[in-house]
């Protein structure tokens, strides 16, 4: 006997990315596409019945309201216990897809009722293979029933037992460019910032100076990005833009709380 699964994903204008994922899920028995409202052709992609997985996807349209909404809303859907969360920028290798389908096997099923998948980041088409960028091992396979996502900013789903470890990738898009690393940059550095303000984080000029080299040294040297060439060092520029980008938007809400409480303006 073999378990079935349900394979999760959320999106919001996939359509570059949609195809490539769904093309490597047809072996799941069912994919959920909780979709936030797209204005492009991702909805289009999942229901076109010419590809190989028409009949197996449903798309839930659903306003979006944040990750941790968007995946909790997904694992409601699933028909079935076991789930695969994937992204719509990323692929299933077929390494990954037999592992799932072997654990799935038995009258037991899998030995731990959660498991870390191994996912491959790229930059321009590069697998990186340091700094903090990899390893990256994140809670994509488990058994749903009990669990539920947290965080609204890198959410995550919680646990109250051990889980395993897979090594079977997960392939990131592999032509990740600067330019869709600074939208999302832009993007998380938001939440982050407001989400960080409201917990009671503060920033400074020494931080505003300080951040910046100290996250792309650190990055480069001690997580070892340089062993990736030109491109590591690209991530850890990267990485310290991320980290000084937040600390400017704390800045902006510390002068925002401030003028409100003044009862001041700009002009």
């Amino acid at each position: 006997m073999t378990l079935s699964i349900s394979v999760l994903i959320i999106t919001k204008n996939e359509e570059n990315q949609m195809g490539r994922c769904l093309e490597s899920l047809v072996w799941a028995d069912e994919i959920i596409v909780i979709d936030g409202l797209s204005t492009d052709r991702t909805v289009e992609i999942c229901q076109d019945l010419s590809k190989p997985w028409a009949g197996k996807v449903q798309v839930y349209p659903r306003k979006w309201t944040g990750f941790k909404d968007q995946r909790n809303y997904a694992l409601r859907q699933a028909q079935f216990d076991w789930v695969l969360v994937v992204d719509a920028d990323e692929a299933c290798s077929p390494e990954l897809a037999e592992k799932v389908r072997s654990l799935l096997k038995g009258p037991k099923g899998p030995d731990f009722q959660a498991y870390q998948v191994r996912r491959i980041e790229y930059l321009l088409g590069k697998p990186i293979s340091h700094g903090m960028w990899n390893p990256s091992y994140q809670d994509r396979f488990f058994n749903k029933t009990g669990v539920s996502y947290i965080n609204e900013v890198h959410e995550y789903p919680v646990f109250n037992y051990p889980a395993g470890v897979i090594h079977e990738p997960l392939h990131h898009w592999p032509y990740l460019t600067p330019q869709k690393i600074l939208e999302k940059i832009n993007f998380y550095t938001t939440i982050e910032a407001q989400n960080q303000y409201r917990e009671g984080k503060r920033t400074n000029c020494f931080h505003l100076v300080a951040t910046f080299p100290a996250m792309a040294l650190k990055t480069y040297f001690y997580y070892g990005s340089y062993k990736d060439g030109i491109h590591g060092l690209v991530v850890a520029l990267l990485e310290g833009i991320s980290r000084l980008i937040k600390h400017i938007k704390i800045w902006q809400l510390q002068l925002e709380d401030e003028r409100e409480k003044k009862g001041s303006s700009l002009f």
